[in-house]
């Protein structure tokens, strides 16, 4: 089914390691020339970054380049190192008490929830109608290309993923989805799962080659409820 091979969706990065130990759930989707790719949020944080830059990248990685870098580095002598050294404590004056690396862990995730589900100005976004995790944004922004992804981090009541076409995703006032997909049972079932260009539904359908096809009921359901006028 569809959902089933949805839950079984891992990290295509970590997945291509020579020695990868296990497999890492993937949670957002980008694209590549070859096609859409499953990443987890570490890959996908790598990735931004590094994929606009690769060129940039692979040339400051050549081993050439990495030995004239580290040769290039310049030794501090003792005096300076001496006036780098913390003060030691005096008996009346105790060392204070490192912070507990859990305290750090749950400060850095409240700093980045900060950051998640925000509008942003330079990418298309839909919103996200469920839950999330407290910290966000009210209303929840998701990245249009990310959706997928991003509906395979929640659960529904029995414990399974969402699939993209589950969840309502709105787009922001003015946007209408104008290419709908309606070849897979779960798109079908929930009314035909929006795109707005035919590269982007074409995009789709080579990445969800997997998922199960739609029946004829399903799909002839769909298509009327989309050629039927809006009220």
């Amino acid at each position: 089914m569809a959902r089933e091979l949805i839950d079984a969706t891992t990290c295509d990065w970590h997945a291509a390691l020579p020695d990868a130990a296990r497999p890492i759930p993937a949670t957002h989707e980008r694209t590549l020339e070859s096609g859409d790719v499953d990443l987890c949020d570490s890959c996908t944080w790598v990735f931004d970054f590094y994929y606009p830059r690769r060129k940039e990248v692979h040339a400051l990685l050549q081993p050439s380049v990495l030995d004239a870098f580290h040769r290039s580095a310049r030794g501090k002598d003792a005096a300076r190192r001496q006036a780098a050294q913390l003060p030691i404590p005096s008996a009346d004056q105790p060392e204070p008490a490192p912070t507990p690396k859990a305290t750090l862990k749950a400060a850095a995730g409240t700093r980045g929830k900060r950051y998640l589900g925000v509008w942003k100005d330079d990418v298309v976004q839909v919103r996200c109608p469920l839950p999330h995790q407290r910290g966000t944004t009210r209303k929840y922004w998701v990245d249009l290309r990310n959706r997928t992804g991003h509906a395979r981090g929640h659960r529904k009541g029995d414990g399974t993923s969402y699939a993209g076409p589950d969840i309502a995703f709105e787009l922001p006032p003015g946007e209408v989805f104008t290419h709908f997909c309606t070849e897979h049972q779960v798109c079908a079932e929930n009314g035909g799962y929006g795109f707005l260009t035919p590269e982007s539904l074409a995009a789709h359908l080579h990445k969800s080659k997997d998922w199960a096809p739609a029946s004829k009921e399903a799909r002839d359901a769909a298509e009327t409820r989309l050629q039927a006028p809006a009220a």
